[in-house]
């Protein structure tokens, strides 16, 4: 096992922690604080877990198998926050983005993504949004790959089917 120095760890943070934290916001509902939060605690989790570190396992993969647990194991906290933004959201008009194309695109986008089961969202996140492949994504998710493409199909038709009904 490889010891991780406090300057390799300080460089690895730079390097990472503003993937960790795009991640963190897109699984939390944008949420901003939350995220940062998240992000904090994903770097002291790794830290305080240094010594355990395979250096045969890529540190992005050992760092988002860490934060999608911390994921989970917050999942309903979470969950309940998301889903008292989307009720808030949706009593606000939505002026301005029906008049800027794209800001619509992309709100339905977020909406589609932010709506798919907690399994279907990560998986989705993890390929798309961290461009990381299949077999990272199962290693991090601890699920076979199958899985990983059955989650990712599911997903992918349903962001497609609510972009579609809500387009315009």
């Amino acid at each position: 096992m490889m010891r991780l120095t406090a300057d390799t760890f300080r460089t690895l943070y730079l390097e990472h922690g503003p993937r960790a934290q795009g991640f963190f916001l897109r699984m939390t509902g944008y949420d901003r604080e939350l995220a940062r939060d998240l992000t904090q605690d994903l770097f002291m989790r790794l830290w305080s877990a240094r010594n355990s570190y395979d250096p045969k396992r890529p540190f992005r993969t050992w760092m988002f198998a860490i934060a999608y647990n911390m994921l989970k194991n917050e999942y309903r906290r979470l969950m309940t926050v998301m889903q008292y933004k989307e009720s808030v959201e949706k009593e606000e008009p939505l002026t301005e983005i029906e008049n800027l194309e794209k800001e619509q695109r992309d709100q339905i986008l977020r909406d589609a993504i932010n709506r798919l089961p907690e399994p279907q969202r990560a998986v989705f996140l993890l390929r798309y949004e961290e461009e990381l492949p299949i077999a990272g994504i199962a290693q991090i998710c601890d699920i076979p790959q199958g899985t990983v493409k059955s989650r990712l199909f599911s997903a992918l038709t349903a962001v497609r089917d609510y972009c579609k009904i809500n387009e315009k």
